[in-house]
């Protein structure tokens, strides 16, 4: 039996759902915010339901026509679906910056988020209603009537909005000025207006030529590189969703550096990211930009610090486990890992992180010229982090051994997440390792540093990904550490006890990196500037 309904009531009906079930994250997020500040007004509080149903109410009146609401409703309401249970579920916030890192994420990284309790919500809150409003009857009246219809619907929502406005409108203004984050919860117009963005960037962007910088770029240690033998051979490690405050080399309560404790690393305290989620910060810590200037449309079409280190003539290669450089690798030699290379390191569509060490040792064994090595790794990537680590790297249980982490107990993720952090110390280790083996034919050194930190289910908020702006500590500080050979150390003039006084110190942030490296590597350019070169404070003539 198909219901018969009016395509005003029909759309008021949507507007109604939507604004009550599809919108649950943006009502929780509300209730936790009245709960710390109570409203001046209870009819206020009241009113936002009311505000926000009128003005989906005029959405979806310019939404629903014969015969395209039948494709177009069942469609918005599953994604809809999906995003609520990111929000409600994770913490996740739908701005332009989550979408970009929707697109740009590959399929193994996005079954990770699929599970038991993920599959029932969204039969719970989508495929059921999107069969439900498919089946109801819809009613259109003649062109012209059906146009007079739609326009009594929105100037009756104007007036309820209007009515609002009009009594709390300074109370609407200081919410959404205070925490504009709410934006990015109410569904659908946040991820269909970041979308809109999305396509209306990469249309712009499809016309923008491509900006060289650095090309000017001179590699000072090549003439000692030819005269004996020893080249500078850097390997950077670029981690996943790491956050500082879980290393114990910065003073975690658990022993999750077992290796790096023995191995004489230089750890850096509070170290900001300039983003919370791969896709922003990749791009961002590889450019020239700060984060108070960065642009990420410029730095897709304009190159970045390892662009500049190839223009200066030194051999640089990208291996990948994570999905993608997010273009920071593109004009390189780069390598993605896959089963084909061990298939024993990988399952699951992902491969352990110790599948990027396979031929590195004959790689920098058989280094000739100044080489840069970036070893991309998953690291810590959510929401299944059993999923990051092998069996004996189990140390800290009971585990989380599923993506829904809302479904766990906080001392189980982090139990997991900790885990992680174990094995990347292991990686970390296994690196220096085989760079302490070539320590006689090269002047060797290891840079590591995150993308992003990573919330565990503090104050409800899981994963990564808010809006900077309200992105607590947990996703913005992430760990830099340094290992040094003692002859890199010599070559380079590096004063140990001033770079250990200055990794106490901290306060850096991704803002220094494209420069460090390019100091680490003695390249010369119009774009490097020293005084965001962490290393060139602590360099001097008499360091050994």
């Amino acid at each position: 039996m198909k219901f018969r309904l009016t395509s005003v009531l029909y759309t008021l009906l949507i507007a109604l759902f939507f604004t009550a079930i599809q919108n649950i994250a943006l009502w929780q997020h509300i209730t936790e915010l009245f709960e710390a500040n109570p409203p001046n007004s209870l009819i206020f509080a009241i009113s936002i339901p009311i505000f926000i149903c009128a003005a989906l109410n005029i959405i979806f009146t310019l939404l629903i026509w014969p015969k395209v609401y039948r494709v177009l409703i069942p469609v918005l309401i599953i994604l809809s679906a999906l995003a609520t249970y990111g929000m409600y579920s994770y913490g996740i916030f739908f701005d332009y910056g989550m979408i970009v890192n929707i697109f740009e994420t590959n399929t193994g990284e996005a079954t990770s988020y699929l599970s038991l309790g993920g599959g029932l919500w969204l039969l719970a809150i989508g495929i059921i209603p999107a069969i439900i409003f498919t089946a109801m009857k819809v009613q259109f009246k003649p062109f012209f009537k059906e146009l007079l219809s739609k326009f009594g619907s929105i100037v009756i929502s104007l007036l309820v909005i209007g009515l609002i406005a009009a009594g709390y409108y300074k109370d609407y203004a200081s919410l959404v000025r205070n925490h504009s984050e709410i934006k990015a919860l109410i569904n659908p117009t946040n991820y269909l207006s970041a979308t809109y963005r999305y396509a209306q960037y990469q249309l712009i962007e499809a016309k923008m030529p491509f900006k060289h910088i650095g090309t000017d770029a001179v590699n000072e240690h090549a003439a000692i590189t030819a005269k004996t033998g020893k080249p500078n051979v850097v390997v950077m490690v670029l981690g996943e969703a790491s956050r500082s405050m879980n290393y114990s080399l910065n003073g975690y309560d658990r022993d999750t550096n077992p290796e790096l404790s023995k191995l004489n690393v230089i750890s850096f305290k509070d170290v900001k990211s300039c983003g919370t989620a791969t896709a922003a910060s990749v791009p961002c810590m590889f450019s020239d930009m700060t984060k108070a200037n960065y642009n990420p449309i410029t730095a897709r079409h304009q190159d970045g610090v390892l662009d500049v280190m190839h223009h200066a003539g030194i051999d640089v290669l990208w291996k990948d486990n994570d999905g993608g450089c997010k273009g920071a690798c593109d004009r390189i030699k780069h390598v993605e890992m896959s089963a084909e290379i061990d298939p024993s390191l990988c399952h699951n569509d992902s491969c352990y992180d110790q599948i990027l060490l396979k031929g590195l040792q004959q790689y920098i064994d058989d280094a000739k010229q100044d080489t840069f090595i970036v070893l991309h790794v998953i690291g810590s990537h959510g929401p299944t982090y059993d999923d990051r680590y092998p069996e004996k790297f189990k140390v800290f249980t009971p585990t989380c051994d599923t993506s829904d982490l809302q479904n766990c107990t906080q001392q189980q993720v982090k139990n997991t997440y900790d885990n992680t952090i174990v094995y990347t110390d292991y990686i970390l280790s296994q690196v220096i390792d085989m760079l302490k083996k070539d320590d006689h034919h090269a002047n060797t050194a290891m840079f590591y540093m995150a993308d992003h930190g990573e919330s565990l289910g503090e104050d409800g908020v899981y994963l990564h990904g808010l809006p900077y702006a309200i992105a607590p500590k947990e996703q913005t500080t992430v760990p830099l550490i340094l290992w040094l050979s003692p002859e890199y150390q010599k070559s380079q003039h590096i004063n140990r006890a001033c770079l250990e006084k200055e990794a106490q110190a901290g306060g850096y942030s991704q803002d220094n990196l494209f420069h460090s490296l390019l100091g680490m590597m003695d390249v010369k350019t119009k774009v490097y500037e020293p005084k965001l070169d962490i290393f060139s404070q602590c360099r001097s003539i008499s360091a050994h």
